[in-house]
């Protein structure tokens, strides 16, 4: 993982605006096909949020919470499988604080 400043005209720079972002860094993770769920609920002070961006057309889409384990949520964290025009992006809040997003490609997707 990489923490890269945003500049403008950037396809990750645009990506991070669709899903509502407005910090000045973000986090490029590796290449991947899969992106496990986790932290979705709240946590001594902490949640994460998942989007997808359609790389098309910049619609974003926001993956549903789930209750924790117990609550009746899943023993296991959910896996979302990533299309070639597709990127995710983990945003969400850490120890009461917007987060430094997370960007997640799918290794085919030519910048």
């Amino acid at each position: 993982m990489s923490i890269v400043e945003l500049t403008p005209n950037t396809i990750l720079t645009r990506v991070v605006r669709a899903a509502g972002s407005k910090k000045r860094k973000a986090i490029l993770s590796p290449a991947a096909t899969t992106v496990t769920l986790s932290g979705m609920y709240w946590d001594e002070g902490s949640r994460s949020e998942y989007m997808v961006v359609n790389l098309d057309t910049m619609a974003v889409a926001r993956l549903p919470a789930v209750a924790p384990p117990q609550f009746g949520g899943p023993q296991v964290d959910h896996v979302y499988s990533l299309a070639v025009n597709q990127a995710v992006v983990i945003g969400g809040t850490f120890c009461g604080k917007p987060a430094t997003p997370v960007v997640t490609f799918h290794p085919d997707y030519k910048m």
